[in-house]
């Protein structure tokens, strides 16, 4: 079976997403640190809890295909608890861009190009 990787987004990020067409941190403070999993979640909560996420996702781009993916500079790991999110799923990091073809909106529960 071929990893295939997932990122959850949230209202912030969808419009730069939709307008450039890749995913990549805008946040020079992380050095522009972006996380991923090779998790599908199809309940938004789950993806907050498990992912220690501050927000519920409202969308979410993939499956990306293992070999589509940038090195990571962080190796898959475990997610840590934080913003009041029990954490436990898991979690890799890049600092590069992944271009992409569409995203998830989970509120239509449809495919946006």
């Amino acid at each position: 079976m071929t990893v295939q990787f997932y990122r959850y987004l949230s209202h912030q990020e969808v419009t730069q997403v939709q307008k450039e067409r890749k995913i990549h941190s805008t946040n020079p403070v992380t050095r522009y640190a972006t996380w991923y999993t090779p998790t599908r979640y199809d309940n938004l909560q789950i993806a907050q809890a498990e992912l220690a996420l501050p927000a519920a996702p409202t969308h979410r781009a993939g499956p990306i295909p293992a070999d589509a993916m940038p090195d990571f500079f962080v190796p898959l790991r475990a997610v840590a608890p934080a913003f009041g999110q029990p954490g436990g799923g898991v979690e890799a990091c890049t600092r590069n861009p992944v271009w992409l073809y569409g995203l998830w909106n989970f509120a239509k529960s449809d495919w946006e190009p």
